[in-house]
């Protein structure tokens, strides 16, 4: 075998169509699945006649701004041919006047894009930051004048320089985003990337009418000592949600020594909670879910404590890391442990599962795994899916609530009634029982309408068989007017706070308990 015919079959194994450009866009070779993946392409002809308009100039300009011996890619486009493709340049240094190009098949569907740039969106930097290295950086850039510019502009020409701005900002990096109306990512190598997106952005600025504006920008490395590949990654997708919602400001602040101190805030925290989660180095405390009608205990809520007292926040934190799932399964082995301990006194207890957890196969896979091995105690424990992150794959979570059910245990709905999507996750999702937000439970009857539609909502509950729980009911007064709407069970400091490390026996609780407030989990 020639090395030439070596070269393309090492080639092909990684792509379908392969084509080479000059330094004018012209294709002077190709090969490979030129029928349907490069419509007909030929030697002579414009490169960009492969892809579709929106992504031509994107090309063009990969293409005359690719160092020699440096590679992009792959990227996402859509060909002219109608498909999609994942596209990878390289310029080679023996023959730097030609950039070799490869395409491959699929996916079928590109992830969403900002319309006006052609830039990732805020998640696909995300994802992006997720799969960055060591020696990458995340070179950040926010334009606080850019919306008067635009308006002042008129629609085509701030049309045309959003679009100057996306193309610039697509060759510069593995990935650049649109994180929010002004500010901008890429992640870039980690030396000299701030000062070069600068650059661009004023130079872009500039010749696309919107003169000089006030740029702030920052490098932000990903270096981060004793922390693992998975953990360095985390930490940047933490700090670009940081930046994208605005909680980090420019002005007179310096972003750089901002972002510094914020990574290394958030290195530690993420340190402690990691090694908080693997070593379980967290305690439960139980709260009584008691029946209304008969006033005895139904079951015990696992509520989490950690050292610092605020678990909400720090639940949070690790549901923005996207370390959920193990907190979920640490979680899960505690409580089991109790039951099978015998330390239980034989009650159902209830435990929280994050919505991340749910609607993602591979964080539900070593949850689903553990619970199946113990099915034998499912009729003695209760699921909550907590709504704190909302549920944004219902397939998944539907077959993953199918499979928990399947096993014998009980799953219901956390927080109910509080976000837009509730009533959406009862039509799509089979469950036993929901828990209706404290925010809703609170405020009974103190309003007519309210309390007509809170009973509306219990009464369709009970039509589809599923059990209602209401929760923080602190008031003789709330409680029976909760038990008049029809709720099933009640929770909260009229019943009895959290505190007790390991449930009590089961008892008649008739009259109010006092306690400190419980948490959300």
């Amino acid at each position: 075998m020639t090395q030439h015919a070596r070269f393309l079959g090492f080639a092909f194994a990684n792509a379908d169509f392969l084509f080479e450009v000059d330094a004018q866009g012209k294709i002077v070779f190709c090969a490979g699945a030129v029928a349907d993946l490069a419509n007909g392409a030929m030697p002579g002809a414009a490169a960009t006649a492969l892809f579709d308009p929106a992504f031509a100039g994107t090309f063009n300009h990969l293409l005359k701004t690719l160092p020699t011996g440096e590679r992009r890619g792959p990227l996402l486009c859509r060909l002219k041919a109608g498909s999609n493709a994942s596209l990878s340049m390289f310029r080679l240094a023996e023959n730097d006047a030609h950039v070799s190009c490869t395409l491959s098949r699929g996916p079928g569907e590109l992830k969403k894009r900002d319309a006006a740039t052609g830039l990732e969106t805020r998640d696909g930097l995300l994802d992006a930051a997720a799969q960055a290295t060591e020696s990458d950086a995340l070179a950040l850039v926010n334009i606080p004048g850019l919306s008067d510019a635009i308006n002042r502009l008129g629609k085509d020409k701030s049309d045309h320089l959003l679009k100057r701005i996306g193309t610039a900002l697509s060759g510069m990096g593995k990935a650049a985003g649109r994180i929010s109306e002004t500010r901008f990512g890429v992640i870039a190598d980690a030396v000299g990337g701030s000062k070069r997106l600068g650059q661009t952005v004023r130079a872009v600025l500039k010749e696309g009418g919107a003169g000089t504006l006030a740029i702030e920008e920052t490098l932000v490395s990903l270096k981060g000592k004793n922390l693992s590949d998975g953990q360095r990654t985390l930490v940047a997708r933490y700090v670009v949600d940081q930046f994208a919602s605005g909680k980090l400001k420019g002005g007179d602040v310096n972003a750089a020594d901002v972002f510094g101190q914020m990574m290394d805030d958030t290195q530690k925290r993420l340190q402690k909670l990691t090694d908080t989660v693997a070593e379980g180095r967290f305690t439960l405390a139980y709260q009584p879910i008691v029946t209304l009608k008969s006033g005895d205990v139904s079951h015990f809520e696992a509520l989490t404590r950690f050292d610092n007292g605020s678990p909400g926040e720090t639940i949070k934190f690790a549901e923005e890391l996207g370390i959920s799932d193990a907190f979920d399964l640490a979680v899960a082995m505690k409580v089991i442990a109790v039951v099978e301990g015998g330390t239980s006194f034989g009650q159902d207890i209830a435990f929280n599962v994050c919505g991340h957890t749910i609607c993602r196969p591979a964080n539900f896979g070593l949850l689903a795994g553990l619970l199946a091995r113990k099915r034998a105690l499912s009729k003695r424990l209760l699921i909550e899916i907590t709504e704190t992150a909302e549920i944004t794959d219902f397939e998944a979570a539907k077959k993953a609530i199918g499979a928990l059910r399947a096993m014998g245990f009980r799953v219901g709905l956390d927080d109910f009634g509080a976000g837009a999507a509730s009533i959406n996750y009862l039509q799509a999702f089979t469950v036993d029982f929901v828990k209706f937000d404290g925010s809703l439970i609170r405020n009974i009857g103190r309003s007519e309408r309210d309390d007509r539609m809170l009973s509306g909502l219990v009464r369709m509950c009970a039509d589809l068989g599923v059990a209602t729980v209401a929760e923080f009911l602190e008031t003789e007064a709330q409680v029976a007017t909760a038990r008049a709407m029809g709720f099933d069970k009640g929770q909260g400091h009229y019943f009895g706070a959290a505190t007790a490390l390991v449930p009590p026996p089961l008892v008649k609780t008739a009259a109010k308990r006092k306690g400190i407030q419980e948490s959300w989990r």
